[in-house]
């Protein structure tokens, strides 16, 4: 055996669920990540397809085959996506006997009704109005639902896709209309994961091709929570807050952390949080909790739970923390109590700008080069971005999509305070241009 095999042998196996070169450079940066192997588990093109078609049993066997095939005994198994990973990640634990939440804690976070049952079991006089919906079953929906306005979203959404504002009777009809055409896309592949669980009585048949109708909590502000919980205590790491924009203000255009919040906010939410955890028997796993807070009355209300860490909050803990949190993930699988730096990075503020595009359709004419995001990065050296569109590709074609936008581009940067990360970001827009030219159909 030379040098260098014996060298990698005494590293950690972590198995990457749905790799991506992005995030697993993001990874490489972590303190001490020299002692682990990475190992991709899954592309990120396999669990997040352009076509949105997902064979779950498929990719759980390959990843199966992958884990095995490096010996079987991984030190950690770890995800940051949305579904299929978190599902994933989670019967994967189960199989190789390794610390985390079980899968039926995690269906409980990812299956929006069940969350809102615990949610109503934990806080009955808060917890909004919901009724599940089958849009197969038009005219039971309608007399299921409750008063316009509601939200109505699929039992198991992705990115927003399929998440609509609904305000009467023939916006509902739309709505339905939309779910019978696309929500089996995701429904089928998370009733493979259900069919997979030890118990799912208490949601008694209502699967992945049921939407949720929701009592409307919006309010000015948004953020989210991300923490994990160890050995059955809540622990908070960072507060990220996420602003909106577009029709009904429902688009995200930006994730700013941390958080401009009052410390109380702080630790009023964390408290619901770790309620709900403790209701969700949800235990050894990160997680992210989603808040709508009204600074005018002070009233706070839960959004979404999400079973993992969020790959859009990664680079900004990577710039004003020190580490991207995907550290915490990789050491709670590994059975270790996370040590998360804080405030150890470049830059006091971070955020991510989503640039979008909220025509009704288009072709994109223009993006920008490599070249071009190389010389911005010579000037701005706390900026990426990850242009999510191709020359002569059509908006709608785009699968992963909120209901009222197209995501065109993400970019990340640090900076001193709030008007520095604006000024760089008006001039990356000025910059870097992406034209859009109208489809012939919308003209």
């Amino acid at each position: 055996m030379n040098d260098r095999t014996q060298a990698s042998s005494g590293k950690k196996k972590i198995f990457v669920v749905g790799a991506d070169d992005f995030n697993l450079s993001l990874i490489e940066k972590i303190p001490g990540s020299e002692n682990w192997e990475l190992i991709r588990t899954l592309e990120y093109s396999d669990v997040q397809p352009a076509s949105g078609r997902i064979d779950f049993d498929e990719l759980y066997e390959h990843a199966r085959s992958i884990i095995d095939a490096h010996g079987g005994s991984p030190d950690a198994i770890i995800g940051y996506l949305d579904f299929p990973v978190t599902s994933l990640v989670s019967l994967l634990l189960r199989d190789y006997a390794m610390p985390g939440a079980s899968p039926e804690a995690v269906a409980k976070c990812e299956h929006k009704y069940w969350a809102r049952l615990k949610e109503k079991e934990t806080f009955p006089d808060v917890a909004p109005e919901v009724r599940a919906i089958n849009p197969f079953e038009p005219e039971n929906a309608k007399k299921d639902a409750p008063d316009y306005p509601f939200w109505l979203k699929p039992v198991k959404g992705h990115s927003s896709v399929l998440g609509f504002l609904v305000e009467d009777e023939e916006g509902f009809d739309a709505a339905l209309q939309a779910c019978r055409q696309k929500i089996h896309l995701i429904g089928e592949p998370f009733n493979a994961f259900l069919d997979k669980l030890e118990d799912r009585s208490e949601i008694d048949g209502i699967d992945g091709n049921f939407a949720v109708a929701e009592q409307l909590i919006s309010a000015q502000r948004q953020f989210t929570l991300e923490g994990y919980v160890w050995q059955g205590e809540i622990r908070v790491y960072g507060a990220v807050e996420s602003l909106r924009e577009g029709e009904h203000a429902s688009s995200f255009s930006r994730y700013q952390y941390p958080a401009d919040l009052p410390e109380e906010v702080i630790e009023r939410s964390t408290e619901i949080a770790g309620k709900m955890m403790t209701a969700l028997g949800y235990d050894g796993s990160p997680f992210n909790v989603e808040f709508f807070y009204d600074p005018d009355s002070g009233d706070l209300h839960l959004l979404e739970i999400n079973a993992r860490i969020s790959k859009s909050h990664s680079p900004l803990f990577h710039m004003v923390d020190g580490a991207a949190h995907q550290k915490v993930a990789i050491e709670l699988s590994m059975g270790l109590e996370p040590d998360m730096p804080y405030r150890e990075g470049k830059d006091a503020i971070a955020g991510k700008f989503m640039l979008r595009s909220f025509e009704a359709d288009g072709i994109v004419k223009r993006v920008p080069s490599s070249e071009e995001i190389a010389e911005l990065k010579r000037i701005l050296p706390d900026f990426d971005a990850n242009v999510l569109v191709e020359k002569d590709q059509r908006l709608s074609d785009m699968f992963y999509q909120d209901s009222y936008s197209y995501e065109l581009a993400d970019i990340f940067l640090g900076g001193h305070d709030k008007d520095m990360l604006e000024d760089a970001y008006n001039r990356i827009l000025a910059s870097l241009p992406i034209y859009i030219q109208p489809h012939p159909e919308d003209l």
